[in-house]
């Protein structure tokens, strides 16, 4: 196999990547994950930020987990809340991820989004939204793992937006 189909070996300790930490970072460049907007209230103050480290963990009950680094602003609105949303951005959402993705003052400005009666944000035109309370938190490294029970998911037709290889980009059609 090797390099005849296609493969390039990208190892930690070669000249081209020194360390594991880089070899990782290269390695997880090829998962495919659709783009989320993490978002919640706290303080009559709203926070979000784009992620891809969202995972579905049980249908019985409907539960996710969200993984936020602990020096993000809304790690400390997930936190303190104990609430939060999550909004699988639709393809068309590109400028909704890379604002979220800034560290600006104002992410809400001029966004259409709905606040949900426990106070998260609801991004308008999300593919789906999942509205969650903090159920159990585990630290890990320089993160918090959130795991969160569904108190209420919505979705429309719409393809979502995935980030690959470092890019945003679409997902094609049925295969």
């Amino acid at each position: 196999m090797g390099a005849e189909a296609g493969w390039v070996e990208i190892a930690a300790g070669s000249p081209e990547v020194p360390t594991l930490r880089e070899a990782y970072r290269l390695a997880m460049r090829r998962v495919a994950a659709s783009v989320t907007v993490i978002t919640a209230g706290y303080a009559d103050r709203l926070h979000g930020m784009t992620a891809t480290a969202v995972t579905s963990v049980s249908a019985d009950p409907p539960t996710l987990l969200i993984v936020v680094n602990r020096s993000a602003k809304s790690h400390e609105f997930v936190s303190r809340s104990g609430r939060f949303a999550v909004n699988i951005l639709d393809e068309s959402q590109v400028e909704v991820a890379r604002r979220f993705a800034l560290d600006v003052a104002e992410k809400f400005a001029g966004l259409a989004y709905t606040l949900d009666a426990e106070g998260r944000p609801m991004i308008d035109g999300a593919v789906a939204s999942f509205a969650c309370i903090s159920t159990a938190t585990l630290e890990v490294a320089t993160h918090t793992v959130f795991v969160g029970r569904v108190e209420r998911a919505t979705c429309r037709d719409g393809q979502p937006l995935v980030y690959f290889d470092g890019r945003y980009a679409k997902v094609g059609g049925p295969s």
